[in-house]
């Protein structure tokens, strides 16, 4: 008697600029599928995947304008899950890293898995990475806090303006309902994004908008604003913004006399002089 075939899933992230970006690992894995699944949302992209892999299907068909994302991802999620059931060994290449801005990713590994099928996902270049590479950050100098726009203007988050802050589709700000796909029509989001930042920094406090490179020709896109012009600037869907950090802030001294350090030995330690 014939074993029924067991499926399997493999979820990788193309990277940004996808042929440049994507791991040897998440190559392979594309290479030998059965089936590869792609949210890629750009055709340069996609036929890169398809030279590698010519049993692609794209899931960019399930987007329509009007209709909600959280519907999308959910009938993203029931194909891919559908293709492992019947017994295929399943990849899906999402742009970027499939694990940051990525539901159906999430969702479809809990749900193969609870089937007690294989799942794992795959780091992929994601968009931060891309951020910190071309704007000279590094989360370790200031730290970082990281949010979505629409979620940072609905919940309680509190900004430490001593730290960087990344907002994330800023040109979505507010939108509630999952369903619109105009950066055009964020004008009360930004107004509001703008009047909590006052509340942390001043008016000339310098702020970037970033838009990573999506071609491996193409440059990113970095423009300077001051947080009093940014309700007036023209975002995209791909959008972040990024408020740097107003400084660091004062030692504790009580906490390094715990350790028996002093401020200036620490001050010594981590900038020595070079003779």
């Amino acid at each position: 008697m014939d074993k029924v075939k067991k499926g399997s899933l493999v979820i990788v992230g193309t990277g940004i600029s996808v042929a440049g970006q994507l791991t040897l690992a998440s190559k392979s894995y594309i290479e030998n599928a059965d089936i590869v699944f792609m949210g890629i949302m750009n055709k340069v992209g996609e036929h890169f995947v398809k030279k590698l892999n010519p049993n692609c299907v794209s899931l960019d068909d399930l987007y329509q304008q009007g209709k909600s994302r959280a519907v999308t991802y959910s009938q993203m999620t029931d194909r891919i899950v559908q293709s492992v059931i019947e017994g295929f060994n399943v990849c899906v290449a999402f742009y970027g890293h499939a694990g940051v801005f990525v539901t159906p990713s999430h969702e479809a590994i809990r749900r193969v898995r609870e089937l007690g099928l294989e799942a794992k996902m795959l780091p992929g270049v994601s968009a931060e990475d891309c951020l910190i590479a071309d704007l000279g950050l590094d989360p370790s100098r200031f730290g970082c806090q990281s949010y979505e726009a629409t979620q940072f203007l609905f919940r309680d988050y509190r900004i430490d303006p001593y730290m960087t802050q990344i907002i994330w589709q800023i040109g979505l700000a507010g939108e509630a309902s999952l369903s619109v796909l105009d950066a055009n029509q964020n004008q009360a989001g930004l107004a509001m994004l703008t009047d909590i930042l006052r509340e942390h920094y001043p008016e000339d406090h310098e702020l970037i908008i970033y838009e990573a490179a999506t071609l491996p020709l193409c440059e990113p896109k970095i423009q300077k604003v001051l947080l009093g012009e940014l309700i007036n600037t023209k975002t995209t869907l791909i959008s972040t913004l990024v408020v740097p950090s107003l400084g660091l802030p004062a030692y504790r001294q009580d906490r390094l006399a715990k350790l028996g350090l002093t401020k200036q030995q620490v001050i010594e330690y981590r900038t020595p002089s070079v003779n």
